[in-house]
Order: structure tokens, then sequence, then C-alpha cells
């Protein structure tokens, strides 16, 4: 999975999968819950990666907006808390189905 967006800003084309910016291998899943803070169904989107799945990061509100050859790329928000507060922003995944991220470009 490859993070399109940084902080709801979109990270330009010639960044997406370069040293700094490069895709993770992990699990995909997607369910249907009840979210306590919007009070309604969410669809949500968890991709889990390192170690033993210690990592999870979370989609809400997750759309499709396109599958072709083996990726995807999903929409929806993110959520992150700082000094006790919620934060949402826009989030674009780009998902590689069934096959590892591509290799980071040589040289960036």
């Amino acid at each position: 999975m490859l993070k399109m967006r940084l902080d709801g800003v979109e990270v330009p084309k010639r960044r997406l999968n370069d040293r700094y910016h490069s895709a993770r291998s992990g699990t995909l899943e997607v369910v249907e819950t009840t979210d306590q803070g919007l009070h309604r169904l969410v669809k949500l989107a968890r991709f889990t990666y390192g170690d033993s799945g210690k990592y999870v990061d979370t989609l809400f509100d997750v759309n499709l907006l396109w599958y072709r050859d083996g990726r995807m790329v999903l929409s929806g928000f993110e959520r992150s808390k700082k000094d006790m507060l919620f934060c949402d922003y826009a989030q674009s995944w780009l998902c590689f189905v069934g096959t590892e991220p591509p290799p980071m470009p040589e040289g960036r």
C-alpha cells in the first residue's frame, strides 16, 4: 500500500514510491462497523503491516475508485490524534493486490 496524501496534502506523482515515500507490504481488510465518534455505520479499510501486524492504518468511509491490473485506489479519510484532539483529513491509498509493491527507484 502506498499513501497518496500526507496529512491531506497530495503527494506529487514524481514523489510516489521514492525513497522518502515508499510502499509497504501488508494485509488489507475492508469491513463495515459502527463508529462511536460519527454515531453511524462506517465502511473501514484496515491495512496491517510490520512485524506480526504491529502497525495498522485505517481509512474511514472507504470507496473503491478504480481497480485494474492488480492495482486499486481506495479513497476516504484518515484520523489522527494530537494533543487529545482528533483531526480528519482526506486520503487515498494505492494498493497492489496479490503482488509485492514495485521496488524503490535507484538513485533518488
